[in-house]
């Protein structure tokens, strides 16, 4: 039976509350005007398109249900939802499962370099348990990148080469990782969490009946289980939470790119090159692609960027950001910002730097007008010289920072502009 969810109108008293608890925001709420014969005005709809079944209307719908029922004995309202889930018994060998696998991300035929924070991470877990790395790369014509993955790292690397990866899309891709999964069965996956990490991940989790932490920023394998502990934020980056697996394999997260080192090259390192056939006549791939678009913006995009220059709340304006522009413009480096900045409007949320931004790792940072809270700090301490600019000599970033200067940003930048000129004579 597939998964069912509706309203008893009868019990159904319009009160709104299974919409407050949606995490989804699947429910609202209609008028009964014209009905006629009805007690209550509104009704409960369900987009059982946009519903996960998470059960959570149900339970606050039944809990109203009892409360009610304990001063009205007869009462026929509330207890107004019913869900019919599809449970998928999957019974796990725990033991059976071996290996640390991470994912090799490619965009045009090129690795993206987030594979090799990867395997520094995955490298630590196979040494804590005894157990092969390895890397899987999906695409056309790729193959040749399995000697820098295993110079990096891994033990083995899984190639899957066929024309139907010359471009990314979520089914072949998750169909094809998918079916690997089942046959090899790894003990982790790890997978970046970019646009293209982050778009089919989930789905892997989903078609591999397993779990998956998002966007973890920590890792810890316990020695008595030998389960990996991931770690993400939450609440906004206030709480940090750590997230398990019990019961499925394999124990899968998305690592935020730019929270740990890249792992050195050993040249002449060997390992195994697998090479995997794929008959993509089996999948059933709905989605087609049709052309890239480049984006037109000419800004360099921090994540990646050696030099940032990130402005805070201290610029008391939006248009401070034109300063911050030009200096970066010198500089040949990336615009950041704080949350308070993106949350106020003045510049868009891919510049935020923070737990609940981007984790930058650049050789450069100069922080205009920001204080420093935790959240930042987390998103930028890696860098390897912080220059902060700031009124407020105890502000926290002034304390962490490689060079702090105390003053009006207004006057300390345009100078520091002019003199870059000056050296760099134009």
């Amino acid at each position: 039976m597939p998964n069912e969810i509706f309203i008893i109108k009868e019990r159904c008293t319009g009160c709104g509350s299974c919409v407050k608890v949606c995490p989804v925001s699947c429910i609202s709420m209609a008028d009964r005007d014209k009905e006629e014969g009805v007690r209550w005005k509104k009704l409960a709809v369900i987009d059982v398109d946009k519903c996960v079944f998470c059960n959570a209307c149900v339970e606050d719908c039944d809990r109203l249900f009892e409360k009610t029922k304990a001063k009205v004995p007869d009462t026929n309202v509330f207890h107004a939802i019913v869900m019919h889930k599809d449970e998928v018994a999957v019974h796990v060998d725990t033991a059976a499962y071996k290996g640390v696998w991470c994912y090799a991300e490619q965009r045009h035929g090129k690795i993206v370099p987030t594979i090799y924070e990867l395997l520094h991470v995955g490298g630590g877990m196979a040494k804590d348990l005894n157990e092969e790395l390895c890397a899987v790369l999906i695409g056309h014509n790729v193959a040749d990148a399995a000697r820098d993955l295993i110079e990096h790292g891994a033990d083995k690397v899984y190639v899957l080469d066929h024309p139907v990866f010359e471009h990314f899309l979520d089914e072949a891709y998750c169909s094809a990782l998918t079916e690997l999964i089942r046959k090899e069965k790894p003990n982790k996956l790890l997978m970046p969490a970019s646009i293209i990490g982050r778009s089919f991940a989930s789905r892997v989790a989903i078609s591999a009946h397993t779990g998956i932490t998002a966007d973890a920023t920590e890792f810890a394998i316990d020695p008595k289980t030998r389960m990996m502990r991931a770690t993400r934020p939450s609440f906004g980056g206030n709480l940090m939470a750590t997230i398990l697996c019990e019961k499925h394999r394999p124990e899968m997260a998305t690592v935020r790119p730019m929270s740990f080192p890249r792992r050195p090259a050993e040249p002449g390192r060997t390992g195994k090159v697998v090479p995997v056939q794929v008959d993509p006549s089996r999948w059933s791939v709905k989605a087609k692609f049709v052309r890239f678009d480049h984006e037109k913006d000419d800004t360099v995009d921090i994540s990646s960027a050696e030099k940032i220059v990130s402005g805070g709340r201290g610029l008391g304006k939006p248009d401070g950001f034109k300063l911050i522009e030009d200096l970066a413009r010198v500089l040949g480096a990336a615009v950041g910002a704080s949350r308070p900045t993106v949350d106020a409007g003045w510049i868009p949320y891919r510049h935020q730097v923070g737990l609940t931004g981007r984790t930058v790792r650049p050789k450069l940072y100069i922080a205009c007008g920001i204080s420093g809270q935790i959240q930042h700090l987390a998103g930028m301490s890696s860098a390897e010289v912080i220059v902060a600019v700031n009124k407020d000599p105890d502000a926290p970033l002034m304390k962490l920072a490689t060079l702090s200067v105390e003053g009006d940003l207004y006057e300390l930048v345009p100078a520091l502009i002019e003199e870059i000129k000056k050296v760099r004579g134009n």
